[in-house]
Parts: structure tokens; C-alpha cells; sequence
């Protein structure tokens, strides 16, 4: 780092501008990590079958593409709103019904998406003389906070079912805090061109569509494998520590990827490798989950998928940027994340095996590494990550 920008970064005031934020943040992470682990709990207590799951999965993720969209404005008031809507959304989840739990966690994913986005853009445009290393530390502390979700989740809810309701009355706790501070203490807004907060736009087919398939199955494949996971372990009898630890390890293989692939020194990994054999990676621990039940088994494919996953959302990314700006790739990203956690918990209602729902997710993975080798050879593309 260079040495001049050293004094700014570490002073008193400036960690005192970005601890609050850098909670929060990590409060996010932990937030998105919640449905998933909370799903055993929500499936005993509401006796809801797997499609009803599927789509409260699908509906928190909706919300956080919503959200995503916006964020726009004063981004001092969108995180205002945000923070309100995610204290809300996690205060009322504990008293939710079968039939009220639909709009709560809609507006749980919503609150999340303009938290996340808008504490985003202000670290983005507040520090851009060091906007890369900003962005790689909120995202390895979302990633920390993702990683400890499912574990303290589990690990009291199955204890005691009133403890699972106390973690999200404390969460959103922490965020009505956090409101409170931004209102009062959040005041330097920096400027930004107008051009940049026009209207968005919305699909655009300017990228390749084999492109854009990857990016629908990308999240999707994420999401659904994060959703279900610790649902999937719990109906194979595996132990609580099985359990908690599936999802626990998809986290941390997500955290562990993105951590390498943010040094220099593996940034020579091409993007062909990572379009191919880390895709194919991800579909064998996939299809791992499907033929074998054991939790060594499960634990090992859960760490394989968030491991090959890191670096793939970012890639493609940058490679949809290549041909457009706009907002094509986060509202496509939000149709998967939304779409293939419904699908399971369809296909497993449909079938009464939620092994089979599990194909949903396996069927997207190995359909992403066609794609990604078809895409590769049939597209320039540079040997450097970017």
C-alpha cells in the first residue's frame, strides 16, 4: 500500500468513520446466510412443504435484487432505509405465520439489497484512492459474517427454539442501531456525476447470451446450494455438527476462494480455467451431494462448491461489463438467485425427495460448464483474470 495514503487510512477518524459501516456490513453477510440456516427450524414449526420453501427462498432473494435496483439517490437515506427495512423484516420473523412469512422476508431481502448496495457505493466513491482494497475488505468481512450465520443459527436454535428467535430480535437490534447512528453522526456524502445516477437500465442484450445464461446459473447455483443445504443434511441423518457444518463450510470455501483470488500472485489464473475447470468442479461436488449421503462427503462437497464458486460471480462480471454498463448482470443475477431455490423446493415437493430437488442446482452447474467451455472457445478472451 503506499506509504502516503497510510496515515489517512489508519487515523482515529477514519476508523470511525468506517467501523459502523464495516458492522453493518458484516451484519449483511450473517443476514444473507439466516433463510438457509433457518429453514429446518421454519419447516418444523410452520409444517410448510419444500415448494412453500422454495419460494420464501425465492422471495428473499427477489427483495435483495429490488433492493440492489434501489439504491439510488442520497446514499446517507438509502442505507437509512435499508438498516429500517432489515430491523423490521428480522424483528417480525420470529412472529411471522405461514401465511405473513412471504411479505416478512421479502422485506428482510429488500432491507439487505439497499444496505448492501448503498454501503457499497459510499465506500466506492468515499475512498477511491484505495477503492480496490476498500471493496476486497468489505467483502472478505460480509464473507466472515456469512461464515458464523448458519453456525450460531443452528447451534442455538436446535438447543432452544426461543434462542434462534433472541439471535434475530439481537440482529435487528444491531441494525436499528445502526440506523440510529447513520441518522444522526452519517454526514459526509461524497459528490457524484450526475450521469451516474440517471435512470437505470434494465435487460439489455448487449453481452452474448451464453454469457448471460452463465450469470443466471451462477447465482442460482449459489443460492440454491446455500439454501438448502443444512435442510438437505438434517433429512439425511446426519449429526447437528454435520448440520451446521455443511453450510458453515460452503461459506467458508466461498470466503477461503475469494481470499486467494484477491493475490496478485494467483491473479494469473485465466479466465479459461476458471470458466471451465472450476465450473466442473462445482457440478462433480454437486453430483457428490446426489450419489453419496455420508456428512464427510457432504461437508467436502459444500466447501468444493463455495470454493469454486468464488471467483465466478466477479469474472463474469467483468467480462458482462466488456459489453455493457448497464444493470443487465445484477437483474439477471437476481432471477437466479430468485429462480433456483423455487425450483428445488418444487421438484423436491413434486417427487417427495428433496435428492431430487438437489439436481436442480447439479443440472445448472453441469449446464454452466458446457457453456463456459463452449464460451470460451468460441470467445477472445485474455489470460488474466481481471
Amino acid at each position: 500500500m503506499n506509504s502516503r495514503l497510510e496515515p489517512a487510512l489508519f487515523s482515529r477518524s477514519s476508523l470511525r468513520k468506517r467501523l459502523p459501516l464495516y458492522i453493518a456490513f458484516a451484519a449483511t453477510g450473517f443476514s444473507c446466510a439466516i433463510p438457509g440456516a433457518l429453514m429446518p427450524w421454519l419447516l418444523a414449526r410452520w409444517t410448510l412443504q419444500d415448494s412453500q420453501v422454495g419460494l420464501l427462498l425465492g422471495l428473499f432473494f427477489v427483495g435483495g435484487t429490488s433492493g440492489a435496483l434501489l439504491s439510488r439517490g442520497s446514499l446517507r437515506w438509502s442505507i437509512f432505509r435499508g438498516a429500517i427495512c432489515t430491523s423490521l423484516g428480522a424483528a417480525l420473523l420470529p412472529f411471522a405465520s405461514g401465511r405473513s412469512a412471504n411479505g416478512v422476508i421479502l422485506l428482510f431481502g429488500l432491507g439487505l439489497g439497499i444496505t448492501m448496495t448503498s454501503i457499497s457505493l459510499l465506500q466506492s466513491r468515499r475512498w477511491t484512492d484505495t477503492r480496490p482494497a476498500e471493496m476486497t475488505r468489505l467483502n472478505l468481512l460480509w464473507a466472515i459474517g456469512a461464515c458464523t450465520g448458519p453456525w450460531i443459527i443452528l447451534h442455538e436454535g436446535t438447543r432452544n427454539a426461543a434462542n434462534a428467535k433472541n439471535v434475530l430480535l439481537i440482529l435487528a437490534g444491531i441494525f436499528a442501531v445502526f440506523c440510529a447512528w447513520v441518522a444522526a453522526f452519517e454526514r459526509d456524502e461524497p459528490s457524484v456525476d450526475p450521469a451516474q445516477t440517471s435512470s437505470p437500465r434494465f435487460i439489455q442484450f448487449a453481452a452474448p447470451l451464453s454469457l448471460l445464461l452463465l450469470v443466471v446459473c451462477a447465482t442460482g447455483v449459489e443460492a440454491s446450494s446455500a439454501g438448502w443445504l443444512a435442510t438437505y443434511s438434517q433429512r439425511s441423518g446426519d449429526s447437528l455438527g454435520v448440520t451446521i457444518g455443511a453450510p458453515t463450510c460452503l461459506w467458508i470455501g466461498l470466503l477461503t476462494s475469494r481470499l486467494v483470488h484477491s493475490s496478485a500472485a494467483i491473479g494469473r489464473a485465466s479466465r479459461q480455467f476458471l470458466l471451465t475447470w472450476n465450473l466442473l468442479a462445482m457440478a462433480a461436488a454437486l453430483a457428490a451431494l446426489v450419489l453419496f449421503r455420508n456428512g464427510s462427503v457432504l461437508m467436502s462437497a459444500a466447501f468444493v462448491i463455495g470454493f469454486a464458486a468464488g471467483p465466478i460471480y466477479p469474472l463474469l462480471l467483468a467480462l458482462v461489463f466488456e459489453h455493457d454498463s448497464g444493470n443487465t448482470v445484477y437483474v439477471l443475477g437476481g432471477i437466479g438467485s430468485a429462480l433456483l431455490p423455487f425450483l428445488t423446493g418444487a421438484v423436491s415437493s413434486r417427487t417427495g425427495s428433496l435428492r431430487m430437488g438437489i439436481l436442480v442446482p447439479c443440472a445448472a452447474a453441469i449446464m454452466m460448464t458446457a457453456t463456459g467451455w463452449s464460451f470460451t472457445r468460441t470467445n477472445r478472451i485474455d489470460t488474466q483474470q481481471s
